[in-house]
């Protein structure tokens, strides 16, 4: 009798993906051995880089639990000052890496919008730049471990809304 193969264990953003009925593949990059070597592997998966979402967990000046989600392409960068300016905040600053998982429950490297949107209900928000991309990757829970889904879908399951997050028009 063959050994079946043990599928891994589905994250909580996986069964919440499953609950809503979104299709989703599951990905795995290697952030850990370093930014190369991912981007390596999501070019050998012919995927866009630009197509592969950060998830940067914000603190605006409304006060000690003012925090908000912008979800931008991994080899991007956010202009802190232009995301205030849209979303008429004085400022906004990155969350503390150290509290991070006290503020959303994640590590550094597995925030993902999908389950910061159902477990906290902070805002979230993306860089409109990725507007026209039919799909995205985004974390799933679990440092390199990411789920590829339908932006649209993805925009909808966590009640996102698009903004301009740099001033660069190259991603």
């Amino acid at each position: 009798m063959a050994k079946k193969k043990k599928q891994p264990k589905k994250t909580n953003e996986e069964r919440i993906l499953d609950d809503n009925h979104i299709v989703f593949s599951e990905m795995q990059f290697d952030w850990l051995s370093g930014k190369e070597k991912a981007l390596k592997q999501v070019k050998e998966a012919g995927l866009n880089e630009e197509s592969i979402l950060k998830t940067i967990v914000c603190l605006g000046s409304d006060g000690p639990k003012d925090y908000l989600v912008v979800c931008l392409p991994i080899i991007s960068e956010i202009d802190l000052k232009m995301v205030a300016r849209e979303l008429g905040k004085k400022q906004i600053h990155l969350a503390d890496n150290k509290k991070l998982i006290k503020i959303t429950g994640y590590i550094h490297g597995a925030n993902t919008p999908i389950g910061i949107h159902a477990f906290k209900n902070f805002p979230i928000y993306f860089d409109q730049r990725i507007k026209d991309f039919p799909e995205v990757c985004v974390s799933a829970g679990k440092v390199g471990r990411s789920v590829r889904i339908k932006l649209n879908e993805l925009v909808g399951l966590v009640d996102g809304h698009f903004i301009q997050v740099s001033d660069h028009t190259q991603i």
